[in-house]
């Protein structure tokens, strides 16, 4: 299955921030955003989502338009991790994630069947919350709130994660151990990923493919470029799009690391 935007404009209002796009997303791989803030990154994945209709062009799950799927047969496909959870929520973290199972159930519908009890199941011993399963979500750290998030999206039993900034707001431990929940949920369950990130490091360790934005005067131009890491990730391209000096300063196994030149000391005189 394939999640594909062709022609695609994008705006919260009439005027886009981004346009003519074209991309194709499968399961089993990690697309991620990049790109300056106002380039349109999150705004493209609430259009993914569903969650804001496109200007122009169209979003398409395999050869059909989302606008024409009903909204539970989306949902049993895309689900949408926002950046953060309300932190009033009452619920536990086995009620909360139960939520996720309401597409496929029927609206009269109050007990659970074997098949929501064992998707909330799996989601929740796969995001490693089966010891707080019975803690009220506003009682969570971030980095548990996080996890929480992803969890009643993998109890859909979705195609595709589509996660805005995902990363934000965590320290360094908690960023480390989301990522690799999220190559392993992309490895064990087939999904494909769509992550928004501004930190580049990470985004080299978790992509498959990289879209890079890039806008210039305030106003979205183009996609700086799109395709594999190696491709993407060049200094020449970063520097294009966020305006700054970057270099590669370290290789690892699979980490790359990017600092700005400017902050290492290194920037023009």
């Amino acid at each position: 299955m394939k999640l594909s935007a062709s022609n695609l404009s994008v705006g919260a209002t009439l005027t886009p921030v981004l346009a003519n796009l074209n991309l194709e997303i499968t399961a089993g791989k990690i697309l991620v955003i990049l790109g300056p803030n106002g380039s349109g990154k999150s705004t493209l994945l609430k259009t993914l989502a569903r969650q804001l209709k496109p200007l122009a062009g169209s979003v398409k799950l395999d050869d059909k338009d989302i606008s024409s799927l009903p909204i539970s047969e989306f949902a049993k496909k895309v689900a949408y991790v926002a950046q953060n959870i309300d932190p009033q929520v009452t619920l536990s973290i086995e009620e909360y994630v139960a939520l996720g199972r309401t597409p496929h159930q029927k609206w009269w519908q109050w007990q659970q069947s074997e098949a929501d009890r064992a998707a909330i199941e799996t989601a929740i011993v796969s995001t490693a919350l089966t010891e707080l399963k019975e803690r009220p979500i506003s009682q969570l750290s971030g980095g548990e709130q996080q996890r929480a998030a992803i969890a009643i999206a993998l109890a859909q039993k979705p195609t595709f994660m589509l996660l805005d900034e995902p990363t934000a707001h965590l320290d360094f431990k908690h960023q480390v151990e989301l990522m690799r929940l999220l190559k392993r949920l992309k490895t064990e369950q087939h999904l494909g990923l769509v992550i928004v990130l501004h930190d580049l490091s990470a985004a080299a360790y978790l992509a498959d493919e990289v879209l890079l934005l890039t806008k210039e005067d305030g106003q979205f131009l183009s996609v700086a470029v799109s395709g594999p890491v190696s491709e993407v990730l060049k200094e020449s391209n970063l520097e294009s799009s966020y305006g700054v000096q970057f270099r590669s300063i370290c290789e690892r196994g699979e980490m790359h690391y990017f600092v700005n030149i400017a902050d290492a000391g290194e920037g023009k005189s």
